[in-house]
């Protein structure tokens, strides 16, 4: 039923395309996400043409953050299984030996399979892009973002992960929560995090509690303290000697944020961690300012 016979007409395709399309999956997938929202937001207005401010990327993070605890409730209240998974890895063959355990990652899919969280997020995070940037046009930004969130889609059910209805339900949830936080928000990047914070509390309210649940509980939480904190502080532009400082606390969280996810240690401290992780990363422009413009001044006085 979920189905509508377009997943199963899908799997017919040429196994070789498989690989192409595990790799364009990517394109909606968590890591990819909160790296681009990284590097925008360390980068700030600096990245030539597609540089935004800060505070419209904090935005977006907020957007995502939220999306992916709505994802996350929604799959454990329905509690609909995926497609059955076929004997072996389509396109697998094709795939050199060493990429073969990244691509067996990439191409299958385990837990509730509705809504597609892959449809879900792509939407929320291309569509708050598209707000958020200012290359071209309103509308070409749209329609770019649209064509990325639909050949996102196509992957999931060519790769039979989904069902139709579930990438179709998870963009029209995406395409809902989006126009509802920014209706509500309006454009305030505080108001996005205070709304993303509900879905997550939802997540562990509604149990059991699991890994995933307080790893982003413990995220939203850091954000929406840290903004709350030193939101107005966040500077625009950075001089260029509080660059390096930004990279090094960058490094510095995203090895924390991959030592936590490996190792799954208590829930207190993956908790702890997120909102660590996810409010430093908020607060390093006011930190690498403030180090850089000590810095300068010791610079100048030494002089």
């Amino acid at each position: 039923m979920r189905g509508v016979g377009l997943t199963e007409a899908l799997q017919r395709l040429p196994d070789v395309l498989a690989p192409v399309f595990a790799l364009l999956t990517q394109l909606g997938d968590v890591w990819f996400v909160f790296l681009v929202l990284v590097l925008l937001y360390a980068a700030g207005e600096r990245l030539p043409v597609l540089g935004a401010p800060r505070r419209r990327v904090a935005f977006v993070l907020g957007l995502v953050l939220g999306g992916i605890a709505l994802t996350t409730a929604l799959k454990a209240i329905f509690g609909f299984p995926r497609p059955p998974a076929p004997a072996s890895v389509p396109g697998v063959r094709y795939v050199p030996g060493l990429l073969r355990g990244a691509y067996v990652e990439a191409a299958t899919a385990t837990g509730y399979g509705f809504p597609s969280g892959h449809a879900l997020l792509s939407t929320v995070f291309w569509g708050g892009l598209a707000s958020a940037l200012t290359v071209g046009s309103r509308r070409a930004r749209a329609a770019v973002a649209g064509c990325v969130v639909a050949v996102i889609c196509l992957a999931r059910l060519v790769l039979g992960v989904h069902y139709a209805v579930d990438v179709v339900v998870g963009v029209t949830i995406g395409l809902a929560y989006l126009g509802v936080v920014v209706g509500l928000a309006g454009g305030r990047t505080r108001a996005a995090f205070r709304i993303a914070a509900v879905p997550a509390v939802v997540c562990v309210l509604a149990g059991p509690v699991t890994f995933d649940d307080v790893l982003i509980l413990g995220g939203a939480l850091g954000a929406l303290g840290a903004w709350e904190l030193l939101g107005s502080r966040v500077p625009s532009r950075l001089p260029s000697v509080a660059i390096l400082g930004l990279a090094a606390g960058i490094a510095v969280l995203g090895g924390l944020f991959g030592v936590v996810y490996v190792l799954e240690p208590p829930l207190v401290v993956t908790g702890v961690a997120a909102a660590a992780v996810f409010g430093g990363l908020l607060s390093l422009p006011v930190l690498a300012e403030r180090i850089g413009g000590e810095f300068a001044s010791t610079g100048s006085e030494s002089t």
